[in-house]
């Protein structure tokens, strides 16, 4: 026999205390009693008897036992003895299947319902001594619980559990359970998985550990779904500034062909839709013409034509906005502002304004202002400049000023640089300027740089020379100088959106030829950098619940918004030697003697038994007998007395 609350040394401790202490009070003499009487008058004091010394007895040893015997019952209550051996409790790990697919439907409530109710007759029917670990399984072996003996803790955990959004990967979930065994459990018990149990194609040959027990919970896989949804501006010959294209990605899960409907909507209006047959197994794509002229929702929904259920209606619909980017606002004062017209007016994303140097209002609202031969007293804090021929009063130093100078250098390196090759231009005339801090030459002549940019809080680049009032008017690097001037200035207006609605989990990026891994950055909803791999072309990150990510590679950003729930391919078929339900007899071996409320039950009555025997008669005998009489008869007494 065994204890848990108490070892057998404290059970002794605590049994001689009290029992020390109840022979001591049995042991103890008498106190002298008060007497209530009617008179002294007659009350003689008689000689007092010397008093015999004489061993002290017990006068009531059957009272006395009684006490001893219910005190150690109800000890032995407290210390909760156990027959048998403590050392054949075993530790279980609970693999509880919480992947998006436990969601699916069923013949009363979704899959995990079904799958908590035969977790939960496991548990009940495990020996009381075992303990057991809970593990949600999706994307990731989340443990709930430590080995816990209270299965009343772990069945709370197990009612709990809710359906993720990512897929199952069962194979971490048994190397999990195997490890957790190994570096915590005092005797290893089983491995136990709950759930219907639906993987990946590429991860049905696991390795099974031996001591795996399956309890597992059919389902029906029909189910078509999507996959992926994603817009991006339309290409030629469709290119417009508000022409987008919608790609779909549908599955079907099911082992029977289904016919189905697709559904595209923009803002509320229908944008397209297209009927198709989906044969077992297969993976087909669909491709939409829209026209977005402000950021809207677009949504792409999934309903059946022949009538079939679908067994799992959580990925029959996607939503993602569509990323509309904003216009960017440049404000020109020149003397001349038709000149510079075609480079600002050609881009569709550009707003840009033209006014005279005398118009010049600091309070207007711009995002870059383009200052030409002029420099006003008060200039922008906080906003972008672009100082062409800048007199004398601007942010810029001046050397002194060339003429008929050849420009022989451009610094690829630099923002607005990149990309230009011209040389051996003649300019009639420019400024040269003097280097200060945070400057950094873009291009050179052999009097010193002509065309200079300037980092800090607030960007600002200076060009020596007017590109369309000299020789550079027809050549191509003036376009492409001004592209680069203002994608430096305001990056996240030109920057390349996608929007793509992915399922959970694992997502792959395709990175364009060329592109700098430093450059990459991969953020989450919070802004936070996410850890991910490149292998040649090919990024790669992972998320395990639902939200948005943003990949950044140059020039190009891809918002992820991983919302769709993520299902496995198959149903994974364990090998024929593994242990399946709930095995035979262990109910019968839960219910091992607990003798400890029978123990406490005889301990109260024992209690209860000596107080009617021996405690209340003694409470009478000692009761006075004056105390029954009336006040009047005990006045007659003290009258006649």
């Amino acid at each position: 026999m065994k204890f848990l609350n108490l070892s057998f040394g404290e059970l002794l401790g605590l049994a001689g205390i009290i029992s020390a202490g109840i022979v001591a009070l049995y042991l103890l003499d008498r106190t002298k009693r008060r007497q209530v009487v009617a008179t002294l008058r007659f009350w003689t004091a008689g000689k007092m008897p010397e008093e015999l010394q004489h061993k002290r007895r017990i006068h009531q040893p059957w009272s006395m036992l009684l006490q001893l015997v219910s005190m150690l019952l109800l000890l032995l209550a407290i210390a909760v003895p156990r027959i048998g051996d403590l050392g054949a409790a075993h530790d279980h790990v609970l693999l509880l299947d919480t992947s998006a697919w436990m969601g699916a439907r069923a013949r009363q409530g979704i899959l995990l319902d079904q799958a908590k109710t035969a977790a939960l007759v496991y548990v009940k029917s495990l020996p009381l001594l075992d303990r057991v670990m809970l593990v949600r399984a999706d994307a990731l072996a989340t443990p709930v619980t430590q080995f816990d003996s209270d299965k009343n803790a772990v069945a709370n955990a197990i009612r709990r559990s809710r359906p993720s959004t990512s897929a199952l990967d069962l194979e971490q979930a048994l190397e999990f359970a195997q490890q957790a065994q190994r570096l915590q459990s005092q005797k290893a018990g089983e491995i136990v998985f709950v759930g219907a149990g639906r993987i990946a194609k590429q991860d049905t040959e696991l390795a099974v550990p031996p001591n795996l027990r399956v309890i597992s919970i059919p389902s029906n896989g029909e189910n078509v779904g999507l996959r992926k949804l994603s817009v991006r501006r339309a290409a030629p010959p469709n290119a417009s500034p508000d022409a987008w294209e919608a790609f779909v990605e549908l599955r079907n899960d099911g082992s029977l062909s289904r016919e189905i409907t697709l559904l595209l909507q923009f803002a509320g209006v229908a944008a397209g839709s297209k009927t198709m047959t989906l044969a077992a197994g297969s993976t087909t794509q669909a491709t939409f013409l829209f026209h977005a002229k402000a950021a809207g929702l677009l949504e792409a929904r999934v309903t059946s034509t022949n009538g079939r259920g679908d067994a799992f209606p959580q990925d029959d619909a996607a939503v993602i906005e569509v990323p509309v980017g904003k216009l960017l606002r440049v404000a020109v004062y020149s003397p001349e502002p038709d000149l510079l017209k075609p480079l600002l007016t050609g881009n569709s994303q550009v707003q840009a304004t033209f006014d005279l140097p005398a118009k010049y209002d600091p309070q207007a609202p711009a995002d870059i202002v383009v200052f030409d031969r002029f420099a006003p007293k008060d200039t922008p804090a906080n906003v972008a400049s672009v100082w062409i021929e800048p007199p004398a009063g601007s942010p810029f130093a001046l050397r002194s000023t060339a003429t008929k100078v050849k420009l022989d250098r451009w610094h690829q390196d630099t923002a607005l640089g990149s990309g230009l090759y011209t040389k051996d231009v003649e300019l009639a005339s420019t400024e040269v300027f003097n280097l200060a801090s945070g400057d950094q030459a873009v291009a050179e002549t052999a009097q010193g740089p002509v065309i200079v940019e300037r980092t800090g809080a607030v960007k600002m680049a200076a060009l020596g020379f007017d590109p369309v009032r000299s020789a550079m008017k027809y050549d191509l690097a003036t376009p492409l100088l001004i592209a680069n001037l203002l994608r430096w200035m305001a990056p996240e207006v030109f920057r390349r959106s996608d929007v793509q609605a992915g399922t959970v989990g694992a997502v792959n990026v395709t990175l364009d030829k060329g592109v700098n891994p430093a450059s990459v950055k991969v953020l989450g909803d919070d802004q936070r950098p996410l850890p991910f791999t490149i292998e040649g072309n090919r990024l790669q990150f992972f998320t395990g619940a639902a939200g948005n990510v943003r990949v950044i590679t140059g020039d190009h950003e891809t918002v992820y918004s991983l919302t769709l729930p993520d299902v496995g391919d198959v149903t994974w078929r364990p090998p024929t030697n593994v242990a399946r339900g709930v095995r035979r007899g262990l109910a019968e071996a839960s219910s091992a003697p607990n003798p400890w409320p029978w123990l406490a039950l005889a301990g109260g009555l024992g209690l209860l038994a000596d107080w009617l025997l021996y405690g209340r008669k003694q409470i009478v005998h000692l009761r006075p007998r004056t105390a029954s009489l009336s006040l009047v008869e005990r006045l007659r007494r003290r009258k006649a007395s």
